[in-house]
Parts: C-alpha cells; structure tokens; sequence
C-alpha cells in the first residue's frame, strides 16, 4: 500500500504539520490504522479529517456527520456535512497545515464518494497552497475494464464531480492525478504508489488484489458486493431495495410485490455474460421496506472478467419495473445534495435511461453508445495511469556520447520539448564511477529544471536516493524509480541493449562515435560526418524541434 511506503520512507513528510484524510478502512498492509502508523513513523499528525460515514465509518448513507473527535486525541473536521459547502474543507482547517495525506480506499465505481471528497481537498490545498499527499491503494474491480457512459454536464454531482465512466479502472491516486492534470486544479500533488515486495510498481493485471480488506463503508462488507456495485447502486434511483438492512447489500435487490421466481427466471432470460440470478426471499431491518418481506433476486458473478455490472443493473430495474410498472417509482427525495433532478439521473449520468425506461423503449441502442464514451475518456485516461500492463514498459530513449559532446544539452532541449507536449518526463543520468550525488551542478539538475520529475543520477554503485548495490536491469529500475511517468530520457547507459539511442557527436572532442554500428542509434546529433548507417538521421545540434519529432514517433508518444 501507498500507507506502507510512506512509513518505510517517511522522509518527505517529516518535521510537518500534517493533515490527515482517512477511515477505518485506512491501513497497512498488516492492519495497523494510518494514524498510528503515521505516528509509529515520526510523523506529526495535527488533524483529522473524516469523509462520507465518518472518520468511525459507523453513519449510514447520505447520514450527515458532525465534526469532533469523539474518542480522538486531536481535532477531527467532517467532510460529509448537512450542506454541500460541508464537503470540502474551509482555510480555517487548513491554516496550520503544512501538508494533507488523504489514504481513503475506492471500490472502483464512479458513485463512491471517497475519490470526490480527496479531488474536494485538493482543490482546498492548491488555493492552501500546501501539498497533499495521496497514499494508493488497490481498485477491486482490477484496473483493466471500462465501462459506461460519461456523465452530461448539468448532472455532475458528488457520485460524479468530473465525468468519468461509471466503471472507471483507475487507482484512487491515478484519480487525482486525472483530476489535477485534466481539470488544472494546480495541486501540488505527489501519488505514493503501491509496490510489490520486489519494490516495483505492480502490473494493471493485479490491481484488483485488495490487499486487507476492511469494508470501506457500512454496506460494502465484501469485495463481491463491490463487484456488484456498480449496477447494485443505480437501485438508490428506485423504490425497490437495493439490500440495503440485510448481509448482502447490493446482491440482494427487490421490493415487497416481486415475485422471486418470476424474477430470476426473467433475470436470467436477459442472457448477460457472468452473472447468474437466484431466486430470494429477504426482509431488511432497516431503510426501504424495513420489516416486511421482499421477493427479489441475489446477483451471482460466476465470471468477473465477462461480467458487465453497470449493464446488468440497468437491465435488471428494467425487467423488475416491467414485472409491476404500477408499483415501481423513482426515487424522488434529495439525493447527495441534489433535489433539482431525480436521482437515477445522477446515477445514470443522464435523464435518457430514465426516457427509455418509462416509455418501454429498448435499452440496447443507447447502452450500444457506452463504448464511443469508454474510447473518448482513454486517451485522458491513459495519461494519469501510474501502472501499466505486465510487458508494457515505459517508453524510455537513450542519449549517449563520449565526454564532452554535448549530450546533456541534447538531452535538457528533448526533455523541455517532451514536457511542452504534455508528458510526464522521468529523466536518469548516469556515469560508471562512484562519486557525490546530491552536489550541486550536476546534470541531474539540469534535467529536472527541463522539466523532468523524477530527475535521477546513477553514479557507479549510488543513485540520488543513496541506494546502494546492485541496480537490477535499467527496464525495472526505471519502473521502480520512475512511478506514473509517461517516458524516460536517459543520458548514458550506452552498453544497455533494447532500447532507442540518441547518438551525439562533436568534432571538438576528436572522439568517434562510440555507436556507429549500433543497430539501435535511430538518429545522431553531430556536427561533422559520422560512420554510421547511411539511412540514420544527422541532426545538426540547433535542430530540437526535429529531433523531438523523430523521438515522438520512434516512442510512439503521438497521443501526447
């Protein structure tokens, strides 16, 4: 977890007046809450903040939450308050703040309000102008599918304040950082990522392993019901239960004049993928229909790679609606703060479900237009992702030439070029002898001035975090030192096989090329001819703007 790495590397945080944004459901990777863990660290925490449910997590939903600590030592503020001016933290909060760590956990669906209070607190620390710390944690829908439609404009709420789909494959950090970049909140925000046991940044593949879990909210006791939610939740838009007052809230959904075998006959006639539906009886022993028996049906994922959860909520309050449409109705109360709409609107990010569903028109068409919104938000996606998929390293270049030749002013005006596009630039220099690194002047620091974040240096045995030994392959060190960037630059590591190079040469130095049979020198920066391949590039040392464009296209990074 993000928690873990921040109390192995407390560093950053150290000697600060801390704020902290959490729940029980807020530990390490061995259970011990992030208050005391913080604390176990040497980190001064000033604060409390508590989201939705409270920093106990003990309120239902939608249950107004009241600041004070109760049992806690120190302050503790309410984020989920009678007003929607409640959500987000007043100056006064942050005013003895040197920094925010927010470690709330997610489910992986767009209406779990935990992602919305943490992009709130950013936007209050970018006008604090204090930085805010986002501990990752795992998305137990996995990070690899989408799914949905993107929530219209004037329907943005707090099941929603920016439009993602429903079922977003994203980490909470990788969240904040859509949020900060796409919406130019200005926070200065840093994304402690999770890690494996190697101390590499786990494939997208396992993003769905959750680690501890401790339910996150009252009804969320499993990562099945998460599993379910994103279809589970649209019930709220109803009068039929959503399982809310029973042990399986969110599998369980019906109302008193169902019919359960009708139900799961018709259920299972729908022919979605993954899921199978069983016939239940169950009685709620609180919210809707508390007391009196419901028939209904209890939602089975038997394939969750196949299984479409928003799809089959939609369609499954549409069969129940059609089974009684003279008891069914909407929702009409207020709902998270928004009394102007109906909530299934909010839900369903549009009032075009709710057309269709009155009118007894099909679904299919505009459930067809959920893939057009899934490939519209991926290019805004893709660049706040911090994991990638298990083979997909990071687009990384290398600019190597002999003493002297001018390779680090190559490399400051392609990292400056790369960061104006867009891009998230991780730059490493590095030579083969021990020496000082954290002195100033070193190249490293004029890479990061070019805009590179993290701007590394390997000299020998050290890198610029003092670690010492064997640095493993430059692929999984990059992974390991670089989280979330978009491409690397690297100057130096001339002998690595397998990755684009960037030769320079001067004719000042006498030197030739130390590359010029390297099948992998894509183009050569020189003022003088070289013996290279005739069908590689000469650049002359002015043009950056061309070589940019050969670097772009031979990484492949044109959607940046």
């Amino acid at each position: 977890m993000g928690l873990d790495r921040l109390c192995a590397d407390p560093a950053p945080l150290r000697g600060k007046r801390i704020g902290l944004l959490v729940n029980p459901a807020s530990v390490t990777s061995r259970f011990a809450p992030a208050r005391t863990a913080l604390a176990g660290a040497g980190l001064d925490v000033r604060l409390l903040f508590g989201p939705e449910h409270g920093l106990t997590g003990a309120a239902q939903d939608m249950v107004a939450v009241e600041d004070g600590g109760g049992r806690e030592e120190i302050p503790v503020v309410s984020l989920y308050g009678k007003r929607a001016a409640d959500l987000a933290p007043r100056p006064e909060h942050l005013a003895g703040l040197d920094a925010v760590v927010s470690d709330l956990p997610d489910v992986g669906s767009r209406y779990y309000t935990f992602v919305w209070t943490t992009a709130l607190m950013m936007k209050a620390c970018a006008t604090a102008r204090i930085p805010l710390f986002v501990l990752d944690r795992p998305n137990p829908l996995g990070g690899l599918a989408v799914e949905g439609n993107l929530a219209e404009e004037p329907l943005l709420s707090f099941i929603g304040l920016y439009p993602v789909p429903v079922r977003h494959g994203m980490t909470p950090g990788e969240i904040a950082r859509f949020v900060n970049e796409e919406y130019r909140l200005g926070c200065d925000l840093t994304v402690v990522p999770m890690a494996t046991a190697a101390g590499l940044l786990p494939p997208r593949e396992r993003l769905g392993e959750p680690g501890p879990w401790v339910f996150p909210s009252p009804n969320m006791p499993t990562k099945e019901t998460a599993l379910v939610y994103p279809g589970g939740c649209l019930f709220e838009g109803t009068n039929l239960s959503e399982g809310r007052g029973t042990t399986r809230p969110f599998e369980l959904v019906g109302a008193p004049w169902i019919d359960a075998g009708k139900a799961a006959d018709g259920a299972n006639g729908l022919g979605l993928p993954g899921v199978v539906f069983r016939p239940h009886l169950f009685r709620p022993t609180f919210h809707k229909h508390a007391g009196v028996e419901c028939g209904g049906v209890q939602i089975h994922v038997t394939d969750e790679d196949a299984f479409r959860p928003f799809e089959t909520g939609l369609r499954l309050i549409r069969l129940l609606r059609d089974q009684a449409p003279a008891r069914f109705g909407w929702r009409t109360e207020e709902y998270e703060y928004r009394s102007d709409v109906p909530a299934i609107d909010l839900l369903a990010g549009t009032a075009e479900y709710r057309r269709l569903v009155d009118s007894a028109r099909p679904l299919d068409e505009w459930i067809g237009t959920f893939p057009a919104d899934v490939a519209r938000f991926a290019p805004v996606r893709e660049k706040a992702l911090l994991y990638r998929k298990a083979g997909a390293p990071v687009p990384t270049v290398l600019v190597v030439g002999a003493h002297d030749s001018g390779k680090t002013g190559v490399t400051v005006r392609l990292i400056e070029g790369l960061a104006a596009r867009g891009l998230k630039v991780g730059s490493l220099k590095h030579t083969g002898h021990d020496e000082e690194t954290d002195v100033a002047g070193k190249d490293s620091r004029r890479h990061a001035a070019a805009g590179a974040s993290p701007a590394l240096f390997v000299a020998g045995s050290r890198t610029a975090a003092h670690r010492r030994g064997e640095q493993g392959g430059l692929s999984a060190f990059i992974a390991r030192e670089m989280p979330g960037v978009d491409v690397a630059v690297v100057e130096g590591f001339k002998a690595e096989p397998g990755f684009p190079k960037v030769e320079v040469v001067r004719g000042a130095t006498g030197r030739e090329p130390m590359l010029g049979a390297d099948p992998e020198v894509f183009a050569v920066v020189t003022d003088r001819g070289t013996g290279h391949d005739s069908s590689v590039p000469r650049l002359a040392f002015e043009e950056a703007g061309r070589l940019l464009g050969l670097v772009v296209r031979r990484l492949d990074l044109e959607k940046g």
